[in-house]
């Protein structure tokens, strides 16, 4: 039987035209549900903004836990939102927001996963706790100022603490919630904060307007232990006590 030629229109466009960094013209890593295209030699990232591609510099924290570390550090995507938002004086916001005065107040969303358990847990965690953060700009591990007692390996494939081997999508995890997105889902980390202190959720009266947001790559490592934070160890200061 003979073997016809291969049909080129059943390609996506990522695969007749490559996708490019604009700032060094290296080619740009990414699945299909990729929402952000980060650039592997630069770190430059990249998102779909009406048919094209619009370049911004992401943010990496450095690790500051004092701790030591066991197991591949990775760094997980996160959007910093700042935020405008309206709600009552015994609201759970206006306590983290008065805590944390004369810094701004954030909320958090998890970028590198679409499972609700991942972006709720590590969302509020992230956004009750307003870590100081370290921050580099780009997206890459180098040079990072890392505590005497961390151990920190950067390769795929070793295990965590507990034993058990983590994500393999190697130091820097992918982007897979985009910008809109993540002000769509500051309203669910907000009301999963609110949660904390109202069991009637239909009661909670407020207004939230994202008034910016910023891409943070976070230092975390894979722990089973660490069940509350979807198994992520955050490697963050704010954190170190539940891990102690």
């Amino acid at each position: 039987m003979r073997r016809g030629r291969s049909n080129t229109t059943s390609l996506s466009p990522a695969d007749l035209v490559p996708l490019l960094c604009d700032n060094c013209g290296s080619a740009l890593p990414g699945a299909d549900e990729a929402a952000v295209f980060v650039c592997p030699a630069c770190g430059r990232a990249h998102e779909r903004c009406d048919e094209r591609l619009s370049s911004f510099a992401p943010l990496t924290a450095a690790i500051t836990t004092e701790l030591a570390v066991a197991g591949p550090v990775q760094y997980l995507a996160v959007w910093r939102l700042n935020v405008s938002v309206s709600a009552g004086d015994d609201s759970a916001w206006e306590r983290i927001r008065k805590a944390t005065l004369p810094e701004e107040a954030y909320i958090y969303v998890p970028a590198f996963s679409l499972m609700r358990p991942v972006v709720q847990r590590l969302g509020v965690s992230l956004t009750e706790a307003q870590p100081s953060l370290e921050l580099t700009s780009g997206s890459g591990a180098a040079g990072l100022r890392r505590p005497a007692l961390v151990d920190a390996g950067l390769g795929a494939g070793a295990r965590s603490a507990a034993g058990a081997p983590g994500p393999d999508f190697g130091p820097f995890s992918p982007v897979v919630v985009g910008r809109q997105d993540a002000r769509v889902l500051a309203h669910f980390v907000y009301l999963a904060v609110e949660s904390h202190e109202t069991r009637d959720l239909r009661s909670v009266d407020y207004e939230l307007e994202p008034a910016g947001e910023e891409l943070v790559f976070v230092p975390a490592v894979w722990d089973p232990r660490c069940i509350h934070e979807s198994n992520w160890r955050l490697l963050l200061r704010e954190f170190d006590g539940l891990v102690a």
